[in-house]
């Protein structure tokens, strides 16, 4: 059986303090199978993404324990995340994918995978 991707969040632009980029809604299981990255800016940024489990239901906070991925980006370049099968998995209200990067309005993030 193949899996379709489908948008989980529309192209955004990642800010310069960690804000959520995906955040997982009441009674949905997600799970995140790609993560696009493209830096537009004409210098090297630097990009850093967390898993974050919720806090008693509220968004929770990224810190060293739950970072995921951080990497240079250089100018004009696009990096791709592939999770195999089954994917990341969001299963409670409020978990989310939170990211920063050096410069805001800069670097753009597409997420892709499925619910349920």
């Amino acid at each position: 059986m193949a899996f379709d991707y489908n948008i989980l969040t529309e192209i955004t632009t990642i800010p310069s303090s960690t804000g959520a980029v995906y955040t997982n809604a009441s009674s949905t299981k997600a799970y995140v199978r790609l993560i696009v990255i493209h830096n537009a800016n004409t210098t090297t940024e630097t990009v850093e993404l967390w898993n974050v489990p919720d806090s008693g239901g509220s968004v929770g906070i990224a810190g060293d324990t739950n970072k995921m991925y951080k990497a240079d980006i250089g100018a004009g370049g696009t990096t791709l995340i592939e999770y195999q099968t089954p994917g990341l998995i969001l299963e409670d209200t409020n978990d989310t994918i939170q990211a920063k990067t050096t410069t805001a309005s800069k670097v753009t993030i597409q997420i892709m995978g499925g619910k349920e």
